[in-house]
Formats: structure tokens, sequence, C-alpha cells
């Protein structure tokens, strides 16, 4: 049989990749939007009868035997060749789990693991390509009435820590400017060495940590990753916790390639430093999901490989000039995240509460009370910098932080498919300086 795709007629018994699914209200229908977190494929809006079949698509069921499901449930056919067409487009979209699919996944993941940059994947789609216009856009990020104003020389220490968003620019870009306008204030009498970057893995990371060698790309300039330090960690895990701990430090290292915490974070920190950043070097980390522990009733703090990385991250940066940057999102509540009913003004306002409430807790500087705050209700607002967050404050110990920026931003934007949920789905935000 033909490996052209355009000619594959796709598998025999079809199954959906692991994508987002998420109704569409803005048409004269409603759709059902899929998004692939690998960013492999791209995202389609699929119609009512199309995701009837695609039901169907269990990977045990043949193709007949799919026909045959349909009619059973709907009391109406599906033609043979309706369906053929549908998953060989489906199969040619890179959205089935097939063999095209797996040959197009190796290569896209060798094509990564033998590039020693991590290219910026959302120039020119999130924020512009172009290095100037980049540069444009961010400085007006700072314009009042939403931004700071523009960052002016004053003498101070440097943060320890600033908590910073990772969604979008063209919804949260203001907050990334109150987040880094206190690193931009003190360059001048004291600019780092290192900027450690906790951001968090949307993919879902088996394991607590993601570390990567490979070197940040901007458009602005490339951010350097200090490697001796990450084989220094390495060497700490391996002899601490073991040899496989330690390599499995990087079993989910693709997940940098797609994963927009961390880019949008060393985008405006390449931004901030200038020229500075030839002398400064980085030390990207994503962070999975700890929620599993939580469930288990075990303190994070105790597993292994987070205790031991995080101490050894700490000793081993003795006497640098150290900044941490946490990229963490708050609050991901609405129909668009699963709830069923749209927030309402009262519900954004209840909502703004509740988060002013963790945020004080936040200020505290205590990663125990941070992680207590959030699991007292189960983390029911998806709060997804839960991770970043309480890994920074368990290294830094940075004692008491300021609120500098709330905002709550719609659910999806720069392009994004949500329609009315969108509009009725909320992702809060938060910047914090300690």
């Amino acid at each position: 049989m033909s490996t052209d795709p355009a000619s594959s007629p796709g598998p025999e018994r079809p199954r959906l990749r692991p994508l987002e699914a998420f109704p569409v209200l803005d048409g004269p229908e409603p759709l059902l939007a899929l998004r692939d977190p690998s960013r492999i494929a791209q995202p389609v809006s699929l119609p009512p009868g199309t995701v009837a079949v695609v039901q169907l698509f269990d990977g045990d069921s043949t193709r007949d035997e799919i026909c045959a499901l349909y009619e059973q449930r709907y009391s109406k056919p599906l033609p043979r060749a309706r369906l053929d067409a549908l998953i060989q487009k489906l199969d040619e979209a890179l959205l089935l789990d097939s063999d095209h699919f797996r040959r197009h996944s190796a290569s896209v993941h060798a094509a990564f693991r033998d590039n020693p940059i991590r290219e910026a994947l959302l120039a020119g789609v999130s924020y512009p390509e172009d290095p100037g216009a980049l540069a444009t856009f961010l400085d007006g990020c700072y314009e009042p009435p939403h931004g700071p104003g523009a960052p002016h020389s004053k003498t101070g220490a440097l943060p320890k820590l600033i908590v910073t968003p990772h969604i979008d620019y063209s919804r949260g870009g203001p907050a990334y400017a109150w987040a880094f306008r206190p690193l931009a204030q003190t360059l001048t009498t004291a600019r780092p060495e290192l900027v450690v970057i906790f951001g968090t893995d949307h993919v879902g990371a088996q394991q607590p940590f993601s570390l990567t060698r490979k070197h940040y790309a901007t458009p602005l300039g490339q951010l350097t990753t200090d490697i001796a330090l990450v084989d220094a960690l390495v060497q700490r895990v391996t002899d601490s916790v073991g040899a496989r701990a330690a390599q499995d430090l990087f079993s989910d290292e693709h997940h940098h390639r797609t994963e927009h915490s961390i880019e949008l974070a060393a985008v405006w920190l390449r931004h901030t430093l200038g020229d500075a950043a030839a002398n400064v070097k980085v030390l990207p980390i994503l962070c999975g999901a700890l929620e599993p522990m939580l469930e288990a009733g075990k303190d994070p703090s105790t597993e292994p490989v987070i205790a031991v990385l995080l101490s050894a991250l700490e000793a081993l940066t003795q006497g640098r000039r150290v900044l941490v940057v946490a990229a963490a999102d708050l609050a991901h509540v609405g129909p668009r995240f699963g709830d069923e009913q749209p927030l309402s003004t009262d519900d954004r306002a209840s909502l703004e509460r509740r988060d002013q409430e963790t945020l004080r807790v936040l200020e505290t500087g205590s990663a125990s009370a941070w992680i207590e705050e959030l699991w007292r209700d189960r983390n029911q607002r998806r709060i997804c910098g839960l991770a970043p967050v309480y890994h920074s404050l368990l290294v830094t110990r940075p004692g008491h932080g300021t609120v500098a920026c709330y905002a709550q931003c719609p659910a999806e934007g720069n392009g994004g498919t949500g329609g009315h949920l969108g509009d009725t789905s909320i992702v809060s935000i938060a910047s914090l300086c300690f």
C-alpha cells in the first residue's frame, strides 16, 4: 500500500487521537472544535452530523460495524463512501491514531530532538514575528490606563520572584508589563545572572519536572540555557534518587516544543533584558500537575524528585543573582472549561472575590499556605498555575509579596475559536512581585 497520505484510506478501525474538544456557538449551527495539545495537527471544527459519526471511532469497531452502529443509534443509514471519505480526511489532518500520524509525529519529534534551539513556535501567530513590531507592541503594553507606565531607572534590590501570566498577549499584555516592570527598573544596578522560569505543562507531563538543554529562541534574540546547571541538577537527582529518575526529567522534554507558558514569559524576559541578555542565562522548567499527589493526600514537597531537585537548585545557585519567574494563570471557569452555566456579572464578581482571597494567601510567600488554599475546594477554579507557583515559592522562600495587577479575560482570544462560550467563560490572571 502507498504511504502517500493523500492516497491512504486511513485505518480500518479508526480511533480519534486525544484532543481538546469544546462546543462553538458563533455560527448558524453549533460546532465541536477539536484542538491538538501537541500542535501537530491544526484545529478543526466539526458539524453535528460529523460529530455523531466520530463518536463511534473507538478503535475497536470496523468501518462496517460503525455504519451498522450509526444506523442502529440514529435510525438512518451511514453510506460507506461517506464514512471512508471522512476517515481519510481526518487521517490526512493527523487527527486519527494511525500509522500516518505516528510517522509524522516521529519526524516532528526527531527534528526537535536534534535541534539545540527551542524555536519560537508562536512568533507570527500569537505575537509579531518582526523584532521591531514586537518591541513596539510590548512597549505599548506599559501604557495606561491598563499598563503601569513605562519603567524608569530605580535603585533597589533585584526581585526574588515574579509571578506573570502565561495567557496570550492580546488578552494579558498589560499584566505582563506589571510583572516585568520591577525587573526593568532595577537592571542598571542589579542585573540577574540566572533566571529560572517555572511554567505550566498543559499537555500533562507524567513527571513533576521536564528539563531541557535547548536554548530558547525569540524574535528579539536568543536566551541561553544554563546547560552546566542542568547537568549538575541531573547529577544530584541521579545520586539521590537514581538514574531512572534522572532520565525521567527528560521523558517529556518534547513538551517544550509546543508549550506556550515558558515561551511567552521568555519573550517578555528577552525584551526586558535587552542588551543585558548576553550575560544572563536561563533555566526553563516545565511543571507537571500536582493534583494526583494531592488527591492521594501526599505532601508534594516530600516527593523525592521535587525535594532533591529544588534543594539542589537552591544549593547550586548560592552566591549567584537569581530571579525566579512563575508563568502561571489563575482560574479557568465557564462552559469552555466544562462548567454547565455561563458566567453572569454576579458570577464574575464572586470569582474576583474568591481570587482575591487566594492572592492574599499568595502574598504571604508560603508554599504550604498556597497549596492548602487551592486544595480546600479541590481547585474547582482550575488554577493552572498551581505547580509553577508552588515550586517557585518552595525554592525562593521569598517573604511577603505584592499583587500588582488582577484581571479577568475572555476564555478565547487572538483568533481563538470560542464563540459565545469564549465570551461567557473566564480566565483570571494576576501579576505579583516578591
